[in-house]
């Protein structure tokens, strides 16, 4: 199976870009190799001027670490379910070890660009599917990522929470 064969595309600081296609089209997969996920076969993955493919694991977990933001469809990947909504949105301060978590926005800012503030100490089992991917979002935005990956972060809900979500995407997008 071939995935992914002569794809190239550019995008610039500051887009919105959705990729879409039909189930197995290679969708997840392009989003892992630029999140630094999977690696590529063939051919590169070029994210800031860096071959993802010429970087050991360290500096691959580095890049993750510090340039890439993650919301996936399922709710249970994105948030740990016995910490709190607030706790969930510092954990990734915890691991982030640069002078850049001086400038991280604090859990409680991220929660009301969310609109979660008031559900802070719930726990995510608390939460509708909407609030989990909203909080998910403010996990993702934590360690103020270069990239947002959001892997079918609809996929589980309904067209008017999937339409708030996206609308949320784009406002965060704008904003930072």
């Amino acid at each position: 199976v071939v995935a992914l064969g002569g794809v190239d595309f550019d995008v610039g600081e500051g887009e919105f870009l959705a990729v879409v296609g039909p189930s197995g089209s290679g969708k997840s997969t392009i989003l892992n190799m630029i999140g630094g996920l999977d690696r590529a076969t063939a051919g590169t993955v070029e994210v800031e001027g860096r071959d993802l493919g010429r970087l050991d694991e360290d500096a691959l977990t580095e890049y993750r670490r510090d340039r890439i933001g993650f919301v996936w469809q399922g709710t249970a990947r994105n948030l740990v379910p016995y910490l709190s909504v607030r706790e969930n949105v510092r954990l990734p301060g915890t691991i982030h070890r640069s002078v850049e978590q001086a400038r991280q926005r604090s859990a409680d800012d991220l929660l009301d660009l969310v609109g979660l503030r008031d559900r802070r100490h719930h726990k995510p089992g608390m939460l509708s599917g909407g609030e989990q991917q909203r909080a998910a979002i403010a996990v993702a935005l934590a360690n103020e990522p270069a990239l947002l990956l959001a892997d079918e972060p609809t996929g589980e809900l309904d067209t008017v929470t999937a339409r708030e979500v996206f609308d949320l995407l784009r406002e965060v997008n704008q904003r930072l």
